[in-house]
């Protein structure tokens, strides 16, 4: 049976050809990637978390910060890995980036870290390093707990690890007053608390992919994550706190008048076919 033309304005709400839809959505989406009317963004309490878990590490304690992540996930795991650097800086607290798990991480966290480190004046080896990858992450693990410099042994730069001016104090684990996981990849934050959190009851906080997230607020909830950021949204809020808008706040921005237009298109939609409901029964009468 052939569909008859709307012949209203609210009939045609109902029946928009969708890849008008689509070409809408796409604008949208493009027009707030490059011109952003960027919508509040309030850090939620796990993002806080890893917020204030960074400005409460003593003074002479280390953060260590495992980048285990790759391209593939980049573009929610880069910006958290950005804005955690940032708090860093912000906080004046030195920091060792690592890898234990997707080699490409040593390099990607790296590139990272230069590029903000030049925007804060940042020396390597005084305020950061990076200790690159290292291979079998549940021994490099057991083994940095008695000895940090001797387990890493040279730098992702080819120098020894206990050459560092930053690493002179550094000896064991104690010597550490948070470590933050950074991946996208699953048993990573296990392995980390029950070697390092657990036993020598180290801070920890960590940062997920959205869809690994939901499977570690069991960790949250028991005080064993002092934090945690979710996705391009832990991103946003955490750039939200450190005051330095970047990609996370654009995915979100996008993402969240993406949101809007299709929520005003089921509204019109739902308001076409009421009202189209209600001229029918009229005429009926």
């Amino acid at each position: 049976m052939e569909q008859r033309p709307p012949s209203d304005l609210w009939q045609r709400l109902q029946q928009v050809p969708r890849h008008y839809i689509y070409l809408l959505l796409s604008g949208v989406i493009v027009w707030q990637l490059l011109a952003p009317i960027r919508l509040p963004i309030l850090p939620s309490p796990p993002t806080r978390g890893v917020y204030d878990a960074i400005r409460a590490v003593p003074a002479g304690k280390l953060i260590v910060i495992s980048t285990d992540w790759d391209a593939s996930t980049q573009a929610e795991t880069g910006p958290q890995t950005r804005a955690v650097l940032e708090a860093c800086f912000q906080a004046g607290k030195p920091f060792a980036l690592m890898n234990l798990a997707s080699p490409m991480g040593a390099k990607l966290g790296n590139d990272i870290a230069v590029e903000v480190g030049k925007e804060y004046h940042a020396e390597y080896g005084m305020v950061w390093c990076n200790w690159g990858y290292k291979a079998g992450f549940t021994n490099v693990l057991l083994a940095m707990a008695r000895n940090i410099p001797k387990t890493m042994g040279q730098d992702f730069y080819g120098k020894p690890v206990a050459a560092l001016h930053m690493m002179q104090k550094v000896r064991t684990i104690r010597d550490v007053g948070l470590v933050i996981e950074i991946t996208g990849l699953a048993n990573m934050t296990e392995a980390w608390v029950g070697l390092i959190q657990g036993p020598y009851r180290i801070p920890f906080a960590a940062a997920y992919t959205a869809v690994m997230a939901p499977g570690y607020y069991q960790f949250l909830d028991s005080g064993q994550l002092e934090g945690m950021l979710v996705g391009a949204k832990g991103a946003a809020e955490m750039e939200s706190l450190v005051n330095r808008p970047g990609a996370g706040t654009a995915i979100m921005s996008a993402q969240s008048w993406a949101h809007v237009l299709i929520i005003a298109l089921i509204i019109f939609g739902n308001l076409g076919f009421v009202l189209t409901r209600a001229r029918e029964k009229g005429r009926e009468r």
